[in-house]
């Protein structure tokens, strides 16, 4: 936005980003992939139409991640398109790889070769998003032991999963995945869900979840995940431990600023 902006403004404007983020975490690993997940969810599993033809229906009885993940990577694909199309249209030169500041107007951009080249500018947007916040005490592995990120790129539908953490997000995927007929269990060490949501609107939401099988753990905090050969155990504090084949956290985003060497541009 910033980049056709400044373009729009008659400057001589380049984007850096790594080639597959164009778009950045919206289009490819945040909203655009979860909403289209949720609508792939809701469409297979006949949820919004049991009412009219019973508890039981579906409309595949055998949901794939391949069938998810169809869907998902099609809309992404579209929607980087419409992205590089407008970058071009504005005449925007994309420069892919990572940047860093060398010196306040001078950024050095790194593309997986050894070179480095450097760019200058009159003025550099900062604008690197967020990513997953990973606890330290926990080993991630993107299979078994997951952040928000790694939820389109599991190889199976797990029959049991731990949400750690009810915020939007592990709230949005608690439900997708209670609906595909994963038992889900969600832990939050908060009293509730969603605080800044209608006490109404957050009891009906519980109700319904209660319904397709979701256990909720209020007031308790994670204090180890122990993997095994297949799945891993949530140890709580409380000394409950929950068995599940996949772990999900959900415990907020953090600035994507660690490698921008931001000392060099005066921050």
């Amino acid at each position: 936005r910033a980049a056709i902006a400044a373009a729009k403004l008659g400057k001589r404007v380049a984007v850096v980003d790594r080639r597959n983020m164009m778009g950045g975490v919206c289009i490819n690993t945040g909203t655009i992939p979860s909403k289209t997940l949720r609508e792939a969810v809701l469409y297979l599993t006949g949820l919004n139409q049991r009412e009219l033809y019973g508890q039981s229906y579906r409309v595949k009885e055998d949901i794939t991640v391949q069938d998810l993940g169809l869907r998902t990577q099609h809309v992404i694909g579209r929607e980087v398109d419409v992205v590089r199309s407008q970058l071009a249209r504005n005449r925007v030169t994309v420069i892919p790889g990572t940047g860093r500041f060398l010196e306040p107007n001078a950024i050095g951009v790194a593309n997986g070769a050894d070179r480095e080249q450097k760019f200058t500018a009159d003025k550099i947007v900062i604008a690197t998003g967020t990513r997953p916040a990973r606890p330290d005490s926990v080993e991630f592995d993107d299979r078994t032991v997951i952040d928000s990120d790694g939820i389109i790129n599991l190889d199976r539908i797990p029959e049991t999963m731990v949400v750690v953490g009810a915020g939007v997000i592990g709230i949005e995927y608690a439900s997708m995945f209670a609906a595909l007929g994963t038992k889900v269990t969600v832990v939050e060490r908060r009293e509730r869900m969603l605080e800044f949501c209608d006490l109404e609107i957050v009891e009906a939401l519980k109700y319904h979840l209660r319904d397709l099988a979701v256990t909720f753990r209020f007031r308790e905090s994670v204090a180890s995940v122990e993997r095994m050969p297949r799945g891993a155990i949530t140890v709580l504090e409380s000394g409950k431990r929950i068995p599940a084949d996949t772990v999900m956290y959900s415990a907020g985003r953090q600035g994507m600023t660690d490698d921008l060497h931001l000392d060099a541009a005066g921050l």
